[in-house]
């Protein structure tokens, strides 16, 4: 089914159980992912209360810098990105029993900090954390590396993140710029 739009909104019908709202960075523009079964008028009345936090998730992405864009300094960020990491991810392997330290690749990510496919042990990391400071680059590291502990983001997984990295909440808020 093709996506409706409105004047505030692009609108997704999805089988999903509530109503999800976000603000593409991109544009600005707010993207609405609703359930199958919700009338357009509750979706209109959802969008309309969140004004106020639209307003702000707008303010905030426009402080944000550009996305890095392929080309000369993307290289050398990545090349700089892998040469943080690999200490890094070689130090928190062996403090979390991880070993063999887990093979990882360095991409532009528009939507995450990082993925861990638990099947492969494989770990990707976007290529913005370059822009990142170690403290918020540990956490995604150590993050990733807990999902070979736990795979979901369940008390489980909270229990691994509060033993090895007690302060991640606020580096998460604030690696998310809130």
């Amino acid at each position: 089914m093709p996506p409706e739009t409105t004047p505030y909104a692009l609108v997704r019908r999805k089988g999903m159980k509530n109503l999800r709202i976000r603000v593409r960075p991109a544009d600005g523009g707010v993207a609405v992912s609703a359930p199958h079964w919700v009338p357009k008028r509750t979706i209109d009345d959802f969008v309309a209360g969140r004004s106020e936090w639209i307003a702000r998730e707008r303010a905030r992405l426009a402080t944000l810098p550009p996305p890095l864009e392929a080309g000369p300094e993307a290289e050398a960020l990545r090349a700089e990105l892998r040469a943080r990491v690999a200490p890094m991810l070689a130090r928190w392997a062996e403090r979390m029993d991880l070993l063999p330290v887990p093979p990882f690749i360095v991409r532009r990510m528009t939507t995450r900090w990082g993925t861990c496919n638990v099947r492969t042990r494989r770990i990707t990391f976007a290529l913005e954390l370059a822009r990142k400071d170690d403290e918020k680059l540990e956490y995604v590291v150590v993050h990733e590396l807990a999902h070979l502990i736990e795979a979901g983001h369940g008390p489980r997984f909270h229990a691994v993140m509060d033993a090895h990295l007690p302060d991640w909440k606020r580096i998460r808020r604030k690696l998310n710029g809130r």
